[in-house]
């Protein structure tokens, strides 16, 4: 018996691949209308038509009977941190790949048992009187964080079961987007091009979202709240108040290495906790534009790597003893784009343990 073709699969491939509707249309040779109704759902697919999308999205015909569905930033379950500037064009290929990696990670998981020491809670910062910094340090308590810089945010966002992964998004002024559709654990992409500090950053501001907003309809403040968690959960205030006095570039760059943090982060966050007034933070970012650190600080921090995915592709492959095109096949995709996506040699410590449970059915 034939499985039913999913709509949702033929705009996912066509939103990874970023083109058009007209340019698919372009591409396979099939009319823009008869394209529109496919992906409606309020047209049957011939076998001769499903060929053509297949070999212009270089997706084998099997992956638009995929089950699964895309998921926005409406549902309350996709975040970003990106620049306003960022069109839909340029964000849509971000999110599809999102899209992409949560559904290939739930079949590649149905393999594996994991034994994950913590889980993302859930605060409301109502709950909290609006103290974010209350919030962060709540989380950083349930999940047994010493005081002080935290060592690794990838480490400790895999403890918490959430799968990262590094991407080229293609653009700078878009730094990560994450999903958490349950009962599936949370995806991130982070961006390939951001540095080691930013990248901290970006994925605690992430976990700020999942913490504070996940489910939740969006409201005007929740950038600000995720950004003030992101700074609290790295920059406790208890621990780094008494730090970063004097307030000097010169000092700031010593603090760097110790926090993982940027210069710029540090001057923020002693703003916000009254080490320095207005006048001074606005001094301070003028010197760092003279200097040029406003674009690139010196002092780098290492960019993190994530290991849960590259774990689960090493239990398939060396446990499982599967090849790469049955790997592939697992997800209805070539093996070109299983190389590109998810085989790539990026390891990191975890805590977390996976072992073998059965074989995947393909999805």
């Amino acid at each position: 018996m034939r499985k039913e073709f999913n709509p949702e699969m033929l705009i996912l491939a066509r939103e990874v691949r970023g083109i058009t509707q007209k340019q698919l249309a372009e591409l396979s040779g099939i009319d823009q209308g008869s394209v529109s109704r496919y992906e409606g759902g309020i047209k049957s697919i011939s076998d001769h038509d499903l060929k053509l999308i297949s070999e212009a999205l270089h997706f084998p015909t099997g992956f638009f009977f995929r089950r699964g569905e895309r998921r926005g930033p409406e549902t309350g379950e996709l975040f970003h941190r990106k620049l306003r500037s960022v069109t839909a064009k340029e964000q849509t290929p971000i999110d599809a790949r999102l899209n992409m990696l949560r559904l290939d990670a739930e079949t590649y998981l149905e393999v594996a048992d994991i034994e994950s020491p913590f889980k993302i809670p859930s605060y409301t910062p109502s709950d909290f009187d609006g103290d974010i910094d209350a919030i962060a340090a709540s989380v950083r308590a349930a999940w047994n964080i010493s005081s002080g810089p935290i060592r690794s945010v990838v480490q400790t966002l895999e403890d918490a079961f959430c799968i990262i992964q590094v991407w080229d998004f293609g653009i700078d002024q878009s730094d990560e987007t994450v999903q958490w559709v349950e009962p599936m654990t949370p995806v991130m992409l982070v961006n390939k091009r951001s540095s080691g500090d930013r990248l901290r950053y970006s994925m605690t501001h992430a976990l700020g979202h999942l913490v504070m907003h996940h489910n939740k309809p969006p409201y005007e403040e929740m950038e600000d709240e995720a950004n003030q968690f992101a700074a609290a959960f790295l920059m406790p205030a208890e621990d780094i108040a008494s730090e970063l006095e004097p307030v000097t570039i010169e000092h700031l760059l010593q603090l760097k290495p110790a926090w993982k943090v940027s210069v710029q982060a540090l001057i923020r966050r002693a703003k916000d906790l009254g080490v320095i007034n207005e006048r001074r933070y606005t001094s301070l970012f003028q010197m760092l534009s003279r200097m040029g650190y406003r674009k690139k600080e010196p002092f780098p921090i290492p960019v993190e790597k994530p290991t849960l995915l590259p774990k689960l592709m090493d239990l398939y492959r060396k446990e499982l003893n599967y090849s790469i095109s049955e790997l592939a096949e697992v997800i209805h995709i070539h093996e070109n784009d299983l190389e590109r996506w998810y085989l790539p040699n990026s390891f990191s410590e975890t805590d977390l343990r996976i072992v073998p449970k059965s074989k995947p059915h393909a999805s």
